[in-house]
């Protein structure tokens, strides 16, 4: 089954029903998730998933609500006797992921090659991003030094933002997709309905909520300026058949 389900739609805010925004990606041939911020490895204990099930990780930027469960994840994968990791896993981001990897890895005290009962592989990402049978445009979206994955199956495009912000470069990023999940909570309403109505998009789902958002008012708002499609306000554990 080809999915997309929102581990967690929240922020740094540690809120009792809410992980940080998050997104596994289940393709033929293909399963990652986007982002891992707290709250998500437990997200994905809860789906049934073990170790093993999972390969790859892509982060959009270093914030730590978008990556600091590596930590309990990978500490888990060493040492946890119900669920021990033994196939390698691969983060894919940005500059810099290597020197992160190396600090996460750290923290939770990776022991030497030799010793290690799996891998885990920094891949630096510049601009595709291959995962299994997936080829994906991973591009930088200013102002944090975050980046979205924009990828196409099944004759639908779709697209997943971090730290979305209102500007030229998302709107182009996002243009007529069918489906994009955008960081929303740094995005006020005015600019949520503006990104709606000049990307065109069929759905645009609003993850990383720091605030409350009026699913209504916003799909009112968005009609007004000419807007055809759907404005979703997400919540955790929502899922989108691909």
């Amino acid at each position: 089954m080809a999915r997309l389900v929102l581990l967690g739609t929240g922020t740094c805010q540690l809120e009792p029903d809410r992980a940080a925004s998050a997104v596994l990606v289940e393709l033929a041939g293909s399963r990652f998730v986007f982002d891992f911020g707290p709250g998500v490895a437990r997200r994905l204990v809860g789906l049934g998933l073990q170790q093993d099930d999972l390969g790859d990780i892509v982060l959009s930027h270093f914030h730590p609500d978008h990556l600091s469960d590596l930590v309990p994840f990978i500490h888990a994968g060493l040492y946890s006797p119900a669920d021990t990791r033994s196939r390698s896993l691969s983060i894919h981001g940005p500059a810099g992921i290597v020197e992160v990897v190396e600090t996460l890895l750290s923290i939770v005290g990776f022991p030497e090659a030799k010793d290690a009962p799996f891998r885990v592989v920094a891949r630096e990402v510049e601009g595709w991003l291959q995962i299994g049978d997936l080829s994906a445009v991973y591009s930088p979206l200013p102002p944090a030094g975050n980046h979205g994955l924009r990828f196409e199956h099944g004759g639908r495009t779709y697209a997943i933002t971090g730290d979305s912000h209102y500007h030229e470069a998302e709107i182009e990023f996002l243009r007529g997709l069918d489906l994009a999940i955008v960081d929303s909570g740094h995005l006020e309403d005015a600019e949520l309905v503006e990104l709606a109505a000049h990307t065109g998009l069929e759905v645009l789902v609003c993850s990383h909520q720091y605030r409350s958002l009026d699913e209504e008012a916003l799909n009112r708002g968005a009609r007004e300026r000419g807007y055809t499609g759907t404005i979703v306000v997400a919540r955790d554990g929502m899922t989108f058949a691909l």
